[in-house]
């Protein structure tokens, strides 16, 4: 019965419907916005590439949005389908819309472009081209950037698939309440949220510690996210609903891109980075060591159990790959560390870094 009612839920009238009365929404909010120039200004880099099915509602929530100065500009990162025309349909009708245009070259640096494309403004946000914004996001932002002049806001990202939508089980336990001024110290499992898309940033900061986006790999967001945490030192976070993430059905699997190498690399690289920036932040006193103790605990409970079933799909070198690099990052994880992860693939973890492949093939298997 439920499987039925997600599936009605999911696609077909139901959705349909509902995002047929969210455009009417949707376009008499863009029409009915007051523009103030004296507000501080806000930019939201959108990165497109082949997403005409979703980009149409992603630019209706965003360009709706109440708040009364702000831009967009859209990086059509070399789409092949439709989504360069729609992008122009929407500019003709849209004055704070910009588009920049450029070969692919990945989502990092169509990120990097949009920002790049900034002449002027006060903070910066980003947003998925199949992602939708709450109604009242930016100005929500904006308001508790303000309020308390941190340099970064975080707020609550929710997972959405047709109408439904629903928490993400890795990060809404981090957002049962508003946090005003706190740091990594406090509350650690926020380095958990190292996604870039949820977040206001102040622009001169962002400036300041030049932030940019890693071009090449998957993952992307995570070492600049940390590296934002870090440099920050305070963030604020916002409990109310500030970003729907969509979830998509079409394309490849979480479970195909965990057996490819390529993406084990590209996930173990950014672990490696950030295993680096809390070790120096720590060394600096900037960070107590149980944020490291809790990060650690993190990528055995998350991150390498995502990683960990594939053993058995792949081959000898997958398996070197994960069991070279992963004992070297968890080098100083004490017991208490291992004590702390959860996740059922969590002894196969352990099997990978003190066994061979056998080993832990047969601990995934047990």
């Amino acid at each position: 019965m439920m499987a039925k009612l997600r599936k009605i839920l999911g696609s077909g009238l139901v959705p349909s419907a509902y995002y047929l009365v969210m455009r009417l929404i949707w376009w008499v909010l863009f029409k009915t916005r007051k523009h103030d120039e004296t507000a501080p200004k806000v930019t939201v880099v959108v990165p497109v590439y082949n997403v005409e099915q979703y980009l149409a509602d992603c630019l209706r929530s965003v360009r709706s949005q109440s708040y009364s100065n702000f831009e967009i500009i859209a990086v059509n990162d070399g789409a092949t389908d439709r989504s360069a025309e729609i992008l122009q349909q929407f500019a003709s009708a849209t004055s704070n819309l910009r588009i920049v245009t450029q070969h692919n070259q990945g989502l990092g640096a169509a990120r990097n472009s949009g920002v790049k494309a900034i002449t002027e403004t006060d903070y910066l946000m980003f947003l998925d081209s199949d992602d939708l914004l709450p109604a009242g996001a930016i100005a929500r932002y904006v308001a508790q950037a303000q309020k308390t002049e941190s340099k970064l806001v975080v707020g609550k990202a929710v997972c959405f698939y047709g109408v439904r939508y629903f928490d993400r089980t890795s990060t809404a336990k981090f957002f049962r309440s508003n946090l005003e001024r706190t740091d990594l110290n406090s509350h650690p499992e926020f380095l958990g949220d190292a996604t870039s898309w949820n977040k206001l940033y102040d622009f001169n900061f962002w400036q300041e510690h030049k932030l940019v986006f890693p071009v090449g790999v998957a993952y992307e967001d995570m070492t600049l996210v940390c590296t934002a945490y870090l440099a920050a030192k305070k963030f604020d976070v916002l409990k109310t609903k500030s970003y729907f993430w969509r979830v998509r059905a079409e394309g490849e699997s979480l479970s195909k891109r965990t057996r490819e190498l390529k993406s084990l690399q590209d996930r173990l690289l950014s672990i490696e980075q950030i295993s680096k920036l809390l070790d120096l932040a720590n060394r600096k006193g900037l960070i107590e060591k149980h944020v490291i103790d809790s990060y650690q605990a993190r990528v055995i409970s998350m991150d390498l159990q995502l990683f960990a079933p594939a053993i058995a799909e792949t081959d000898e070198e997958f398996f070197a790959e994960f069991k070279t690099r992963v004992s070297k990052i968890l080098a100083s994880a004490d017991e208490s560390v291992w004590a702390n992860a959860t996740g059922k693939h969590r002894a196969a973890v352990w099997a990978a870094i003190h066994g061979n492949r056998d080993q832990t093939i047969k601990q995934l298997q047990s």
